[in-house]
């Protein structure tokens, strides 16, 4: 998810253990992926690409 986010133009803002904070130029959001986790719910990462403006697929 880190990957992905960074693919789309998010820069890395902060991290505290394993919350890492993303901001964007043109968003007002800040998106906070949790890593290290092998499964990441479907609602959080539903959420987080509709704040970063991905579609599904």
């Amino acid at each position: 998810m880190i990957k992905l986010v960074k693919q789309y133009g998010w820069n890395p803002v902060s991290a505290r253990r394993d919350h890492h904070n993303f901001k964007h130029d043109e968003s007002r959001f800040i998106v906070t992926i949790i890593h290290p986790q092998k499964d990441v719910p479907v609602g959080r990462s539903a959420d987080t690409m509709k704040k970063i403006k991905l579609e599904k697929k």
